[in-house]
């Protein structure tokens, strides 16, 4: 009856239903799905947010809303509180720029000033046309590394664990390459000796920088010197002779001049290799090539620049005076000589035995090598029957000692 009354209502509210009756014939679906048509099964959308829990919500799908500053220049916004470890990163990179650039700056201020203050003594030294027994100096700066901040704060902290480290502060090297006198056309056997005047607080760093100081000089004290200093010297007679010169003026030097002895570290007088010497340069020459004298010093702040200024003075005073200064006797020259043989000798001596080592270890891997190959296996042991010590000497039966003959083959 329902099905008839809903035919009946159609035709009479609308005239050209004729379609919808014939759809009413082919699908005679029931009334309350008329008035309400099914809806497509609908499935759960996913939930980003719910998803990405795990590693944090997705760029974008946060609904909360923003209260700080923002700027806005068109399309680009810059949200500050959110991106607070950028701006660290930011910030950190510009100091590390600053401060590099202030080293840098620094460093080569410290260099054009000293360079300043001594040009006029250099001028006066060398003149236009070189200078008299001596060929070249050579300025070295080792100056700390201010544009690399990581590496001054390990200097800062090493230096505050290890109280001998030297590292710290910047350096001033000067070297002098003697040449011979007049009377002479090449060096002599005396001139190959090797003498330091050294402050005890690094004469262990020259001894490691240093192949010839360490190979050839002894500590010798001296009641002349300042408690602070010590001579390194081949021969005690070549420390008389230093001291006792008025012409050379060494005393005088260390007993007027307290303010230059502050920036002393060292000075080196050598007619010997720096470096310890290649096999192929071996034996030692007798005679010496070359003849350097060597200062190293502290670098005084601005303020006290000149300070050194007589210790300076005093190595061009050297290089004038020093055949007169000293004057090595016959036997002390043999004793050099002789020193310089046998170092020679031990030097050539170790390099042999250690080429000897390195044939003798690669001649029993070859031996283990050839015992691998040539020995057979070892039978299993009837561990039922056999004790621990009977197993030891079956294992040790089949063990073959190497004969004479497989070792000649190596």
């Amino acid at each position: 009856m329902a099905y008839l009354l809903l035919n009946q209502l159609v035709h009479q509210s609308h005239p050209a239903s004729t379609n919808l009756m014939r759809l009413k014939q082919r699908l005679p679906l029931p009334i309350h799905l008329l008035r309400h048509p099914p809806m497509p099964p609908s499935h759960p959308e996913q939930q980003p947010d719910k998803i990405y829990t795990s590693f944090g919500t997705i760029p974008g799908t946060s609904h909360e809303k923003y209260t700080g500053k923002e700027y806005r220049f068109r399309r680009l916004v810059i949200r500050p509180a959110q991106l607070k470890l950028e701006g660290f990163l930011l910030v950190t990179l510009v100091i590390y720029i600053i401060s590099s650039y202030r080293g840098k700056s620094k460093n080569e201020h410290a260099v054009a000033n000293w360079l300043d203050s001594y040009s006029e003594l250099l001028r006066k030294q060398f003149s236009q046309v070189g200078r008299k027994g001596c060929q070249a100096l050579t300025i070295r700066f080792g100056l700390r590394p201010r544009q690399d901040i990581p590496f001054m704060i390990y200097e800062e902290i090493r230096a505050a664990i290890d109280f001998s480290w030297t590292g710290r502060s910047d350096r001033l090297e000067l070297v002098w390459s003697l040449a011979p006198s007049n009377q002479q056309k090449s060096f002599e056997a005396k001139d190959s000796f090797v003498w330091a005047l050294v402050e005890k607080r690094v004469m262990n760093v020259v001894r490691e920088d240093r192949w010839d100081v360490r190979t050839f000089t002894e500590v010798k004290e001296s009641n002349q010197l300042p408690s602070r200093l010590v001579f390194m010297s081949e021969s005690g007679e070549i420390n008389e002779q230093l001291i006792k010169n008025k012409d050379l003026g060494l005393l005088q030097l260390l007993q007027n001049n307290p303010s230059s002895l502050e920036w002393f570290d060292s000075l080196v007088l050598s007619g010997t290799s720096q470096q310890e010497p290649l096999i192929s340069q071996l034996p030692l020459p007798l005679v010496p090539s070359a003849r350097t004298l060597t200062l190293r010093l502290r670098l005084p702040p601005q303020s006290r620049t000149l300070d050194p200024m007589p210790l300076i003075e005093f190595c061009f005073n050297m290089i004038d005076s020093l055949d007169q200064a000293v004057s090595l006797t016959s036997l002390a020259t043999s004793k050099l000589t002789k020193r310089r043989n046998e170092i020679s000798n031990l030097l050539l001596e170790d390099e042999r035995k250690l080429k000897e080592r390195e044939k003798e270890e690669e001649r029993r891997k070859r031996l283990k090598r050839h015992r691998m190959r040539n020995s057979p296996r070892c039978p299993p042991l009837n561990r039922e029957n056999l004790t621990n010590e009977n197993a030891n000497e079956a294992r040790l039966r089949w063990a073959k000692p190497p004969s004479r003959d497989d070792e000649s083959l190596f």
